[in-house]
Formats: structure tokens, C-alpha cells, sequence
């Protein structure tokens, strides 16, 4: 335990608690296991039961488009089934809950073994006995089975019909930066691998100390932080490979190597380049244009689109708003201010208007959203489960938008009311 502790500094509250659980029999029925994304919950769980010596089974939700291929996973994980043609042990065949309850209740030897579900929100799209399944999975088999889930989202989010178990619940809250700071030094081997200069440990400490203050504004995730941090080691260290620097001239290095920093905040989750960025950026025909007309309302005031996005919209009179928002400030325009949130309905509305294709609406243009999504070019600005119309953010800024409109051949800046007047 000690070896994992190491591993995940920050995390000893959270990894005592899991131990108290499930160092001895009998272990508790479920656990459900809250944090943001990359905040070590899988790793964690994973390697706890794993050095406990746990018979365990993992799933990754996400994987499962349907409850069938759920339950047969953890089957053919439980069995230790293996794709062998000498052996030809067939996979489970699993179609419904109760198949999956007396399916798993043959399994022999299946005392203290544990369930993992990965992205355990995504059991609220499946059938409404699934969830109340799993939690009750111990009390249906009479087997002494647990269940973790892992989730992003709080279990008051479930709501359900039916009357749940209420499973026991450790939280994983979001680093700080002093535990981001111990846990990127933990990346000095690598750090060594990619400079070509001797470095050491002071050095690349003080590499994230002004490193970590400028994309902890705009980003808590642990994965892309290591990724930032890993791509600009090299450019930190230049100016000492080329001898303009000592390695103790950290306030010098740190003015060579603020610009870029401040360049790649702009491009976080995209993985292009801070100079070229968009280039390298590959989204299908309609994404293109989805995430366009999601920069046009997160940077047009919705007062603003009958006269953009409409052919007849009759004249428009100047006024004095129109005459002092020509004399604006760069500083105050739209584009420099920041995103704001638009509904889903105005996203298809635009798209509709500026695409030159006649494209009815259909599943697909949701799922693409959806991607857009998951890719962090557009971001959640309202609750999941809000009764209002969900609410959408454009992440991307300025420079990616136009090199993403000329690939599609569209004139951005004629549809954005701090360049349309000019």
C-alpha cells in the first residue's frame, strides 16, 4: 500500500478508505465512487485489488452499447475466459438481467470477487432494472460478489423509479496544485528521456512550478497537464542546449518560454500545434461546420441572428449602438471578451443556415455533438439532468475557427458582428 500511496500523492485519504473496505471479508455490497476525469479512481481501485490479490473484473461502460454485451463481459471476465482456438471455450451468452444473475451464480469460487464498472452513468441509459441489478447483485445471487462503480457525476444524479440501495460512497475530489505538482515530478525519468541536456531534479521542479500556474487556469485534467507538460520540456531546456542560458537562470528561461505556454492554452485537448493550429485537427464534413456555427453563437448575441443568418431580413437602420461598437476597443470585442452560452436548438439553427447542403435532421448530427463534446471542443454550460434545453460553450478561439472555415471554404469573419460592420 505503500507503493501505491507513492504513486498517487494526495490520494492516502481515498486509498485508506478502499483499504478499511476491502482488506478483510466480507466486503461491502457496493461502493460508488465519485471524482472528475483523470483524478485516479480506475488506476486506484484497480491497483488496490489488484495488490490485495482480488478476483476482479473490469468494464469500461463506455464500450457497452447495450446491457447484453455489459453482462457478457463481466461473464467472460469472472470465468477467465481466454480467446484460445486449442482450448475453444465459447463466450458467454448473456440477454437479460436474470439470464446474467443465473448465469453468474454458476460460476464457481466467486466468493469476495468484485465488479468494476467504469463510467458507471451511462447505466442510466440502459434498462431501469440494470442499475437496481448491480446494486442488489449480492442479495439476487447469493454470492458474496461487490460491486464499485466509478462515475463522474454524483449518485443523487440517478434518479430513478425504483427504491435503490444506497451504496457506501468515497469522493475523489480535484487535485490541487501542490499535489499536481508531486505527481508531474514523478515524470522526471521521462523528463530526462526527452531533454538533451543534463537535468535534474531541482530543474525540472522548477520547469513545473511556472509551468503548472499558467494551465492550471484553464485545465484540471491530469492527463492533458502530463501531455503539456511532456511536449514543452524540450523547448524549456533549449535555450541552455544552445548555451544562451545557464540552468540557474530560471526567471530568463521563464520569459523565453511564457509566449509559448500562453499559445498552447489556446489549443488544449486538440493535440496541434500552438503556431499552425486547426492543421492537424481531422473532424468529419458536418463536425467542421457544427463547431463553426457553435463558435458563431457563443460569440454572436442571439439578437444578431436574423440579420446574419437571414437572406431577407430587411433594412437595418444605424444606430448609435451600431456606430460605438465600430469604434470598439479590440479589448471589448466579442472574440477577445470569451464564450458565451447558446441551447442546442440555436447550434442546429445556425448550421442550418450557413451549410449550403440540404441535410435533414437526423441521429447522426446528435451523436456528432456529442463527440464534440467528449473532444473538448465544445463544453457543457448547463446541468445533465436540467429540465431547461441543455447549453452548450465553444472552446476553441479564433485562429483554430478560421483555419477550420477555410478547409470547408467558409468566410467566418462575414458572420461575426465584431468584423460585419467593417
Amino acid at each position: 500500500m505503500d507503493a501505491l500511496s507513492k504513486s498517487f500523492p494526495g490520494r492516502e485519504p481515498q486509498i485508506a478508505q478502499l483499504l478499511a473496505y476491502f482488506r478483510a471479508a466480507p466486503y461491502p455490497p457496493a461502493v460508488y465512487i465519485r471524482g472528475g476525469p483523470s483524478s485516479g479512481k480506475c488506476a486506484i481501485v484497480s491497483g488496490l485489488l489488484g495488490a490485495l490479490r482480488i478476483r476482479h473484473a473490469l468494464v469500461d461502460l463506455v464500450e457497452c452499447y447495450s446491457s447484453k454485451v455489459l453482462f457478457e463481459l463481466v461473464l467472460n471476465q469472472l470465468s477467465g475466459h481466454r480467446v484460445d482456438p486449442a482450448v475453444g471455450a465459447p463466450f458467454a451468452a448473456c440477454d437479460h438481467l436474470m439470464d446474467f444473475v443465473g448465469q453468474l451464480g454458476r460460476i464457481e469460487g466467486l466468493d469476495g470477487s468484485v465488479v468494476v464498472l467504469r463510467h458507471a452513468e451511462e447505466l442510466r441509459k440502459m434498462e431501469a432494472n440494470v442499475l437496481a441489478g448491480f446494486l442488489g447483485l449480492r442479495q439476487l445471487t447469493r454470492v458474496r460478489v461487490s460491486v464499485v462503480l466509478l462515475s463522474e457525476v454524483a449518485f443523487e444524479k440517478y434518479y430513478h423509479k425504483l427504491n435503490l440501495s444506497e451504496p457506501l460512497k468515497v469522493h475523489f475530489p480535484q487535485y490541487s496544485m501542490e499535489q499536481l505538482l508531486d505527481i508531474l515530478q514523478l515524470d522526471f525519468p521521462h523528463a530526462e528521456q526527452l531533454s538533451a541536456v543534463q537535468v535534474d531534479r531541482e530543474f525540472h521542479r522548477s520547469y513545473l512550478s511556472v509551468f503548472l500556474p499558467v494551465f492550471y487556469r484553464a485545465c484540471r485534467d491530469l492527463s492533458e497537464l502530463r501531455h503539456m507538460s511532456r511536449k514543452h520540456f524540450a523547448q524549456y531546456c533549449q535555450p541552455v542546449l544552445d548555451q544562451q542560458l545557464r540552468a540557474q537562470d530560471s526567471l530568463a528561461l521563464w520569459k523565453r518560454i511564457a509566449p509559448i505556454f500562453n499559445a498552447a492554452t489556446s489549443v488544449l485537448y486538440l493535440r496541434v500545434s500552438s503556431k499552425h493550429p486547426g492543421q492537424g485537427l481531422e473532424l468529419p464534413f458536418y463536425s467542421k461546420y457544427l463547431l463553426i456555427a457553435a463558435y458563431l453563437a457563443s460569440y454572436n448575441s442571439s439578437t444578431d441572428d436574423k440579420r446574419l443568418f437571414m437572406k431577407f431580413h430587411g433594412k437595418k437602420r444605424k444606430t448609435r449602438h451600431d456606430i460605438e461598437r465600430k469604434n470598439k476597443p479590440s479589448a471589448h470585442l466579442n472574440t477577445q471578451i470569451g464564450p458565451k452560452a447558446f441551447t442546442l436548438d440555436r447550434l442546429l439553427a445556425i448550421f442550418y443556415s450557413i451549410l449550403e447542403d440540404k441535410v435533414g435532421f437526423n441521429n447522426h448530427l446528435l451523436i456528432q455533438v456529442s463527440s464534440l463534446v467528449q473532444l473538448q471542443l465544445l463544453s457543457l454550460a448547463s446541468d445533465e439532468c436540467s429540465l431547461d434545453e441543455r447549453k452548450y460553450k465553444c472552446n476553441v478561439n479564433f485562429e483554430t475557427i478560421q483555419t477550420i472555415a477555410r478547409m470547408v471554404g467558409f468566410n467566418v469573419r462575414k458572420f461575426l458582428t465584431d468584423f460585419s460592420h467593417m
